[in-house]
């Protein structure tokens, strides 16, 4: 088994040539992408800072294995071991993938209480020296990005549905910064542009967008 490593798999077969726009989650994807030639691509994709424009091709099909945030993968060993066999793509993650505790401590933490670098040090009584050296190590992002991604993510989910933390109907954009901790309204639409390349009410009509919001992520 994986242990948890993958917590979601999901799988695509586009008809037609096309952009899709994919927001940043906190996880990377085991990308495996057959066409109807047998021919079989495999990709681990990065952790990124804004949400990418992807060109597909038609007639190809895309299953892809969504890897915990934090996971620590031997990647170079993984890619062998699919060219040389491609199936069983849980199985030989399992086997070349791994979970830190304490990064996950530090995940979970910063996801929960989303407050700065060095109040969330002191919450898991380490120094924030420690903190930032420890999440960079084993996560290959700092924790300043991970606490900027848990809060757009959790504050967007709020701006589109229009709740709060405590699930209070009809929030405003004022309302949503100021409870997320962002410094003013303007603060918080600049950190909707960069994560999203919207506006928080262009957020707000772009499904393809909101539907990744409530997908398995950080």
């Amino acid at each position: 088994m994986n242990e948890g490593k993958v917590i979601d798999v999901w799988h695509a077969a586009p008809m037609h040539a096309g952009t899709v726009f994919v927001v940043p989650d906190g996880c990377r994807d085991v990308i495996v992408t057959g066409n109807n030639f047998g021919v079989v691509d495999v990709h681990v994709s990065p952790l990124f800072h804004t949400t990418l424009a992807i060109d597909i091709q038609p007639h190809q099909q895309l299953t892809g294995y969504r890897l915990q945030a934090g996971t620590v993968l031997d990647e170079d060993a993984l890619l062998a071991a699919l060219a040389a066999d491609e199936h069983d793509v849980e199985g030989k993650i399992a086997t070349f993938a791994s979970s830190n505790g304490n990064l996950t401590e530090a995940l979970s933490c910063m996801s929960q209480r989303l407050g700065s670098v060095a109040s969330i040090a002191a919450e898991l009584g380490v120094s924030e020296r420690t903190l930032q050296r420890h999440v960079q190590q084993h996560s290959g992002k700092s924790p300043l990005f991970w606490l900027r991604l848990a809060r757009i993510r959790q504050s967007a989910l709020a701006l589109v549905t229009g709740n709060s933390l405590d699930n209070t109907p009809r929030l405003s954009v004022c309302d949503i910064a100021f409870e997320f901790g962002f410094s003013d309204q303007a603060h918080f639409c600049r950190e909707i542009k960069h994560w999203f390349g919207v506006t928080p009410e262009q957020l707000k009509n772009r499904q393809d967008l909101i539907d990744q919001l409530y997908q398995a992520g950080y």
